[in-house]
């Protein structure tokens, strides 16, 4: 068998933008989560309603952690202002 290794599909791609501002935690969270947890319209209803309150919990520990990341990244950028503003 022959393999074309040019035929190949691609996934939807999607683009988020935001105007005069970078994407909040809560964006973040929500674009990692279509890429991590799918649930489909055809899923029983107990499967489906445990599916949607892991999501919501991964969301809040998602959220969380990206905060933390963009604080501990100011956190960064104020040392090395302040590194080099001593070295001036």
């Amino acid at each position: 068998m022959i393999l074309d290794p040019f035929n190949g599909e691609v996934g939807n791609a999607y683009a988020h933008t935001t105007q005069n501002r970078g994407h909040s935690a809560e964006e973040l969270a929500d674009m990692a989560l279509n890429k991590i947890v799918f649930v489909g319209d055809n899923v029983p209803d107990p499967i489906k309603e445990q599916a949607l309150a892991y999501r919501e919990n991964l969301r809040s520990v998602l959220v969380f952690y990206m905060r933390q990341a963009m604080l501990s990244e100011r956190t960064t950028m104020k040392a090395e202002m302040m590194a080099e503003m001593k070295e001036n």
